[in-house]
């Protein structure tokens, strides 16, 4: 008795035709796609124009190709040029600060970290590479929000029922980020005794913050010690990014048209 042919289901049939891309010097036709998958052309037609809608294929005149969803780069990808402009200067400010370094970016409303330099200190903050935190909870998020406009930090964070007060201490929070010329604190978090400190890095002109550099510790941070040696690695790191751009003034708040 022979063995009845499996039928492919429609996962299995959209992988065959994403796989067909993969060795392809260019655009591929239709009748291209369904010779290399060995599918149905009216099978292949309606897979494609369902991957395309969906952003996974992209077609136009010369036929189709890989679509944004599988063409764009990974976050680590995105983020090289800023990690390779902040490596000296973060090496640089956990050396003076006896402290662990983070680089983080502002992901909508949450804080992705980018990366972590610690020393022997690495341990003892309860953080990693790629981790993420909602941004109104960490130094680094509100030192980015506080470079922000009040309606855009409303848009971004979306959270009106934070309190009873709804977005209004935090505003009075970023307020203080501003005051400080851009420098957010946490003193002394409940159960672990961490002191952190953050400040932004200035994107060019009508752009928002590149990133947020943070200096953390058990015990305390001197803020007339940490926070020029913060500001200085922003500057510098923003600096070597676009070395013909100067940094706007500290604790104004930046407007995107």
């Amino acid at each position: 008795m022979s063995e009845r042919p499996t039928r492919l289901g429609v996962l299995e049939r959209a992988t065959l035709i994403l796989d067909a891309f993969a060795d392809a010097p260019g655009p591929l036709g239709l009748d291209d796609i369904a010779e290399i998958t060995e599918l149905p052309r009216t099978t292949v037609f309606r897979l494609l124009t369902t991957l395309r809608d969906l952003g996974w294929v992209h077609h136009d005149r010369r036929g189709y190709a890989p679509g944004r969803r599988l063409s764009a780069p990974t976050p680590d990808a995105e983020h090289l040029d800023l990690r390779a402009a902040a490596s000296v200067t973060l090496n640089d400010l956990q050396l003076a600060t006896d402290a662990v370094v983070h680089l983080s970016v502002l992901d909508g409303p949450v804080v992705h970290y980018l990366d972590k330099v610690g020393g022997a200190r690495a341990t003892t903050i309860p953080s990693r590479v790629g981790g993420r935190i909602i941004a109104t909870d960490s130094v680094s998020g509100l030192a980015m929000l506080a470079v922000l406009a009040p309606e855009q930090v409303d848009t971004l964070v979306g959270r009106p029922d934070r309190t009873a007060d709804g977005l209004a201490p935090l505003h009075h929070e970023l307020a203080a980020v501003r005051r400080r010329k851009g420098i957010a604190i946490l003193d002394g978090l409940p159960g672990t005794g961490i002191t952190s400190m953050a400040t932004a890095v200035p994107g060019p002109r009508g752009h928002r913050p590149l990133a947020a550099i943070s200096v953390a510790r058990r015990g305390h941070l001197p803020l007339p010690v940490v926070g020029p040696l913060l500001l200085a690695a922003a500057r510098t790191t923003s600096r070597t990014l676009y070395p013909q751009w100067v940094p706007p003034q500290r604790g104004a708040v930046l407007r995107l048209a």
